[in-house]
């Protein structure tokens, strides 16, 4: 197998033959690469596997569905399977001109099928059958392509259908007087997605461009991404408590029409009293330039109203009597309550604290406030209304700002280390607390889950290594890299950039919890825990390692804690709740093992959903069941909601989480027992 790498000559080795815009994507691969192999935790090697990887998920994304390529299509494509390497390394990128010119032509293909479709009388019933596409199979000629289109739109019809009502007879009845209505907004839908695909923000050049980079650096491993400047500032986005908004929320109609479906208190939108719930958004202006509100332009749309590029939009509203208004908006930052930290007192016979930490945000972005900040300030007020102990909610939390997390754990340990990093090169960095003593001394329960990853996996693991707390719930995701960012231009930091996994977290007995994840104390039952994805579900993912006992921690586990660990195990198996939850959980994994292929017929897909719907009726009474809990709202918040009404909705959505979840109310079981 040839192995080779990206070396300065590059530069000078241009095809003459190459468009600008290939030369400039030329010039993006090898400065990506560039930075992988120099700053990667593992760097590879650019060889046949590569090539192999690249090819085979470039296609798999472009069309996951295997009905844009034709087999011919791919056969000529696939040529490339083990030579991408080549191509790359001798700067011959033209190779994309063939495969942007086939995926195009691919959805111009399916929008001609369409059209046919629309022309021809619709059938809601086929004898014949839908099934999932095997990976590999593609289709020989347009004709294949386009029966699937058929048979999906009848499926589609009969599905959405059959959803109306109850009384089987009675639909089937009615079925050829709506059938034809209803195909015809099925088919625009499909239409809709054909043209946005065929028109994504920055063209389609570019989409596929940025796709390949984006695929060519996942090769590393799943975390090692590409960014474009719109990407980029949504990631960052994610990333705070804040976020940079009209303060509309939209929604979009079956007929595609996009409409105000409500309205953020204080927020720009909400100082110009014409807008209202219900105007249908028609026009949008940036900077000269004016976009219908259209299948074609949605994606333009999207991109401008959630990126923090457009700040500024002249935007056309329709009012439900017909009058068109214009109106001028300008971005501000406002408070995202559903990425900030939260809390409320448990009352009983000991008053508890349970604070949720949703991700490990920081001030980014001109943001005002950061995770560490607002933690520290929910454990005070906490402790201020008489909170004996804690439980750290770290379910649903996939990480964020590794800094943030070592500044919280420093909360709660003495002086001494944290973690241990690990670089390329076996390069080590024993992280120590941040602060001399530590600042809370109470009792804690920490709960995770198979979505808790990453900073929150380093806390979780930490406050365990430590005998700080008590671990409850599920195994964690799985996720024991660090990343930084590199700008691809040096004299443009605020454009592209290249997210790389530079260092492994190790704990203090020389494990990493890298693909393995971090067990829990006491392991409970999540819902519909069969379909949770974690990092060794990833083909690329990094291995686990193991380098031995780092640093011999002298803390014991408190026999309290010891005592609270056992009888929790006990409780949990005969809670009946967690029963039924083990009971559902097993149901649904048979129901991802059956065989998915459906007849297209009214009587099959009426039976399908009254099979779903008991699935669907098990889980909501397991979602939604209350569980014994006393919660009790913070002084602090109960003056907040007093002069911002957006908040009260915000604390009793959080209320019914808190309540719905069984895992709180066994934490709490076992902190009382602790303390």
């Amino acid at each position: 197998m040839k192995t080779r790498y990206f070396i300065p000559i590059f530069l000078f080795v241009f095809s003459f033959g190459f468009s600008q815009d290939r030369d400039a994507f030329c010039l993006k691969l090898f400065k990506i690469n560039v930075l992988l192999q120099k700053n990667h935790y593992a760097p590879k090697a650019i060889n046949n596997s590569m090539s192999e990887y690249v090819y085979t998920t470039f296609i798999n994304q472009l069309d996951p569905d295997e009905l844009i390529f034709l087999r011919h299509e791919i056969d000529s494509l696939s040529k490339y399977k083990l030579l991408i390497d080549d191509a790359i390394f001798n700067t011959e990128c033209d190779f994309l001109n063939k495969f942007i010119a086939l995926y195009k032509g691919g959805l111009e293909r399916q929008l001609q099928l369409v059209n046919e479709l629309q022309k021809e009388p619709f059938q809601p019933e086929l004898p014949d059958t839908l099934r999932h596409i095997e990976k590999g199979i593609y289709y020989e000629n347009p004709g294949e392509i386009k029966n699937v289109f058929r048979k999906r739109l009848a499926y589609s019809v009969l599905d959405k259908y059959a959803r109306t009502g109850t009384n089987k007879d009675s639909l089937y009845t009615r079925l050829p007087l709506v059938a034809e209505e209803m195909s015809k907004i099925e088919i625009e839908n499909l239409r809709c997605t054909i043209e946005n695909q065929l028109n994504p923000n920055n063209g389609l050049d570019n989409y596929v461009l940025d796709l390949f980079a984006n695929v060519f650096s996942g090769y590393f491993d799943p975390h090692s991404n590409y960014f474009n400047v719109d990407t980029k500032n949504e990631f960052f986005s994610s990333l705070t408590s804040g976020t940079l908004s009209f303060g509309l929320i939209m929604e979009m109609g079956d007929t595609n029409e996009v409409n105000v479906n409500d309205i953020l208190t204080g927020s720009p939108a909400f100082r110009d009293t014409r807008i209202e719930k219900g105007d249908r958004l028609i026009k949008v202006e940036h900077k000269n330039t004016t976009y219908e509100v259209n299948c074609i332009n949605m994606n333009v749309v999207n991109t401008m109203f959630y990126s923090d590029t457009y700040k500024n939009l002249l935007l056309t509203f329709r009012k439900k009597n017909g009058v068109d208004y214009e109106t001028r908006l300008q971005k501000e930052m406002l408070k995202n309550y559903e990425n900030t930290v939260f809390s409320f007192i448990i009352e009983g016979k000991k008053k508890l604290g349970y604070i949720n930490v949703p991700s490990f945000y920081s001030n980014l972005e001109g943001n005002t406030t950061n995770v560490y900040n607002d933690f520290f300030f929910e454990l005070n007020h906490l402790k201020s209304e008489g909170a004996k102990g804690f439980i750290i909610d770290l379910q649903y939390n996939s990480g964020g700002d590794m800094t943030q997390a070592f500044y919280m754990i420093s909360l709660f340990v003495d002086d001494g280390p944290i973690t241990l990093l690990k670089h390329r090169q076996n390069h080590y960095n024993l992280v120590y607390n941040f602060f001399e003593k530590k600042s809370f001394n109470e009792p804690m329960v920490v709960l995770i889950n198979g979505f808790t990853g990453s900073a929150s996996e380093l806390f979780a693991g930490a406050m365990q290594d430590h005998k700080r707390g008590v671990l409850l719930g599920q195994l964690s995701y799985g996720k024991g890299t660090l990343q930084t960012f590199f700008p691809l231009e040096e004299e443009n930091p605020e454009g592209e950039l290249l997210k790389v996994t530079i260092e492994k977290m190790f704990r203090l007995d020389g494990k990493s919890h890298q693909l393995t994840g971090i067990e829990p104390d006491i392991t409970t039952p999540a819902l519909l825990e069969p379909l949770f994805y974690r990092e060794s579900d990833y083909a690329r993912a990094l291995e686990v390692e193991e380098l031995g006992e780092v640093f011999q921690i002298k803390h014991k586990l408190p026999s309290s804690y010891s005592k609270a660990i056992a009888a929790g195990k006990q409780r949990i198996a005969s809670r009946p709740h967690y029963s039924k939850i083990s009971a559902f959980n097993a149901s649904v994994k048979k129901q991802m093992t059956t065989p998915s292929t459906f007849p297209i017929n009214f009587e099959a897909v009426f039976q399908a959903i009254e099979k779903e719907n008991v699935l669907f009726t098990g889980f909501y009474e397991l979602y939604e069941t209350s569980y014994p809990l006393k919660l009790k709202v913070l002084k602090k918040d109960e003056k907040t909601m007093n002069y911002d009404p957006l908040l009260q909705p915000m604390v009793e959505a959080n209320k019914q989480r808190v309540l719905t979840n069984p895992d709180v109310l066994e934490a709490a079981y076992v902190l009382l027992e602790m303390l």
